[in-house]
């Protein structure tokens, strides 16, 4: 009986992990934003544009070309180390399978470290689209552009890379790529 509430506190704390950003130094993110928002005030362009982030096989990916070859586009922060993000990815694969052929395109973005660890977490979910990673963490550059601070995350943009919503998870993400895609 005395293991039921100790189980109970680590499977709180592991779920809990994964919420929230540490606390860090926020002067060197406040200057990556700061860099961010006056290249998207001046160039008024994708606002992902010249984000280049490496993927499994470490070749560089551009996010603004990649999120252009579709319709609608799921950026999609997570990591192998977050249980939440691992109890959400068989609602991903479905919504993957269902609509990847009427123009959907996932990117993970994985603020994941460790090499191994992310892969293997890529082959024990079957998440076959499109995977990058710097392997900094929280520290990874998009996230920092975009302000994230728990995962899962999601941004949903269209081809032009004009963010429709953001947050989305489950049923509520599901319906909200239906009604764009039908």
């Amino acid at each position: 009986m005395k293991k039921v509430p100790i189980l109970v506190v680590a499977a709180a704390i592991a779920l809990l992990s994964c919420q929230n950003r540490p606390k860090t130094d926020t002067t060197s993110t406040d200057n990556v934003q700061e860099a961010a928002a006056a290249q998207a005030d001046s160039t008024s362009q994708n606002p992902f544009e010249g984000i280049v982030i490496p993927d499994l096989d470490r070749n560089n990916v551009n996010i603004a070309a990649e999120i252009k070859r579709h319709k609608i586009c799921v950026l999609d922060f997570w990591a192998s180390w977050c249980g939440p993000c691992r109890q959400e990815m068989p609602n991903m694969v479905s919504l993957y399978q269902q609509w990847k052929d009427k123009g959907l395109g996932i990117i993970g973005i994985s603020l994941d470290n460790d090499y191994k660890a992310w892969r293997n977490a890529i082959e024990e979910l079957g998440i076959y689209w499109m995977q990058v990673s710097e392997l900094r963490g929280w520290d990874e550059h998009i996230a920092q552009l975009r302000n994230v601070e728990a995962i899962p995350h999601t941004i949903i943009v269209d081809s032009q890379g004009n963010i429709l919503a953001e947050g989305l998870r489950g049923e509520e993400l599901q319906d909200f790529i239906k009604k764009q895609l039908q």
